[in-house]
């Protein structure tokens, strides 16, 4: 019985503790043959938009990875000047979060040392990530495939924020019908 509540706890908060994996969502339009597109353009955002990604970094950081993952699917981008055949927009934000976390011991011993009581809570700020990516054909101007993406991520613009970034795209631009 004692074991099996050092194993519920350990179940429980241990998750709370590692960072999870993003989650990600894509969505295709069943009557759309991605395959007949060979070209991408990224398109301007309003910066007015909800949602619009106006730190000129930012955007150039996450055109570079989209560009990459859907090179790695077969498309390619248009040359300068010329409109794709299919137009890449993206949009996010990041919000700040927080969780809280019940700490103490695990059943009748004392495993703390002194650092927490039974029912004493504790807290992880973050922010959380949010990115729409969305494939349109741009002849008729239709929504053809879309990923959206949440991921937790540190402060700032860190590496570790930047490769948790373009591992969700990898998994996200996977469900993309390749060319190849």
């Amino acid at each position: 019985m004692k074991a099996s509540r050092w194993l519920f706890a350990a179940f429980v908060l241990l998750p709370w503790q590692i960072s999870v994996a993003a989650d990600v969502q894509t969505k295709v339009d069943p009557a759309a043959n991605l395959k007949q597109y060979t070209t991408f353009s990224f398109l301007e955002p309003d910066p007015k938009a909800k949602g619009a990604i106006t730190d000129k970094n930012v955007q150039s950081r996450l055109r570079y990875f989209i560009a990459k993952h859907l090179n790695s699917r077969g498309y390619t981008p248009a040359p300068p000047g010329k409109a794709g055949d299919l137009g890449v927009h993206f949009s996010g934000h990041a919000v700040p979060k927080q969780r809280v976390l019940m700490v103490g011991r695990p059943g009748p011993y004392d495993y703390s040392w002194g650092r927490s009581e039974l029912g004493e809570t504790d807290t992880m700020d973050y922010r959380e990530g949010n990115l729409v990516v969305d494939l349109v054909d741009l002849s008729k101007g239709q929504l053809l495939w879309q990923a959206r993406i949440k991921e937790a991520l540190t402060a700032g613009y860190s590496e570790e924020n930047w490769k948790k970034a373009d591992k969700a795209l990898a998994e996200a631009f996977k469900k993309l019908p390749a060319r190849k």
